[in-house]
């Protein structure tokens, strides 16, 4: 019995995985700044093979700053903000409803809840830290403030000719 319950939530699983990248994909590519990360990914990619040879002569290449992301409008989060919750509601009770269908495939299969409420409540965590970006912008604590600026939370910053110069020229 726990197999006949396992193995279709699994695969119910893996599809709904492949739906959601497929979807993130084509968002991604809507986006209208391509070519900012593109030019971002590039002075990252130069700053590591400069920072891997460096460190091969014995030397030290401090990080530069525009390596982190920078803070995005309070408006974007508080955007943010209200479709992550508005997804954590959504997830939770459709795995709710698949829950008590009847006629459905996961009826009374508790992977339908747990997945439901797992996700919900990992959409309602990031809504949380969205919030929390968006009432303390600039004054936000710590964890925050990393999360900003390591997470596609952050909007990509790209270095002007003279950052990047003055970067090369910290050898230490």
């Amino acid at each position: 019995m726990t197999l006949a319950v396992f193995f279709p939530s699994l695969m119910g699983v893996g599809i709904l995985i492949s739906g959601v990248l497929l979807v993130s994909d084509w968002i991604r590519r809507l986006l209208p700044h391509r070519t900012l990360r593109r030019r971002h990914d590039v002075v990252v990619g130069t700053y590591g093979v400069i920072a891997d040879a460096v460190g091969a002569a014995g030397y030290h290449l401090k990080e530069p700053w525009f390596l982190k992301r920078g803070l995005r409008n309070r408006s974007t989060y508080f955007a943010l903000t209200a479709g992550l919750a508005a997804l954590a509601a959504g997830s939770m009770w459709a795995g709710a409803e698949f829950y008590a269908d009847p006629l459905g495939l996961f009826y009374e299969s508790p992977w339908a809840v747990g997945i439901g409420y797992g996700v919900g409540a990992a959409l309602l965590v990031a809504a949380l830290v969205c919030l929390i970006a968006a009432v303390a912008y600039r004054s936000a604590p710590r964890a925050i403030g990393w999360l900003v600026s390591e997470s596609p939370l952050g909007r990509l910053i790209l270095p002007s000719t003279q950052d990047q110069i003055a970067a090369l020229n910290s050898i230490e």
